[in-house]
């Protein structure tokens, strides 16, 4: 038996298998994720003489997502609105009926729509159905509203890469430990 090899194989044997059993390590991080909500989910709303508003609370760098279709009350005829989505203070000019509104989005005699947007800052928001172009008939809108924002979620991951060193290591220890038994050792003469 050689002392040399047979202790330095037996360390490197038990670093390896420690690290082996016991070298990965957990850590938490931070990920952005999506998240989509539902304020609206087929909202019907069954007859629009004037004009209708609906209003909802939105945050800066939301994506936000109405859809909607417009029927005649008691048929199967599809019927046009003006459909325009306005911040609360242009909302205020809108009533009052002055003619200088900036829109977020703005359609006129639309039948369907699909429109997305993001809003530039915290505030309350307005949906409005507008039918003074035509009030022949009254419409009927079914609607729906979506938005999504992206939060940060803490996830936790597990690290192996001493663990994966541990296996060659224990094998590279193994091998200098069956080394070190196997070969007799040198007797030195002076």
């Amino acid at each position: 038996m050689r002392a040399g090899p047979t202790f330095g194989g037996l360390t490197i044997l038990v670093v390896g298998l420690l690290l082996a059993n016991f070298g990965a390590f957990t850590y938490t991080v931070e990920v952005a994720q999506d998240e989509t909500k539902i304020v609206f989910n087929n909202e019907r709303i069954p007859s629009i003489g004037d004009y209708v508003a609906r209003e909802i609370y939105l945050e800066q760098g939301w994506v936000v997502n109405v859809e909607g279709e417009i029927s005649i009350p008691d048929s199967n005829e599809s019927g046009q609105i003006d459909f325009s989505i306005v911040n609360s203070s242009e909302y205020q000019k809108w009533k009052t009926g002055e003619k200088d509104i900036e829109y977020v989005i703005r359609k006129e005699k639309v039948s369907r729509f699909n429109e997305t947007f993001i809003p530039e800052k915290n505030e309350t928001y307005y949906l409005l159905f507008d039918n003074r172009e035509d009030p022949t008939y009254k419409k009927a809108v079914i609607f729906s509203g979506k938005y999504i924002f992206e939060t940060e979620v803490e996830e936790i991951r597990e690290e192996n890469i001493l663990k994966q060193a541990g296996y060659p290591l224990a094998i590279i220890g193994a091998a200098f430990l069956i080394y070190g038994l196997i070969r007799k050792s040198e007797i030195r003469w002076e």
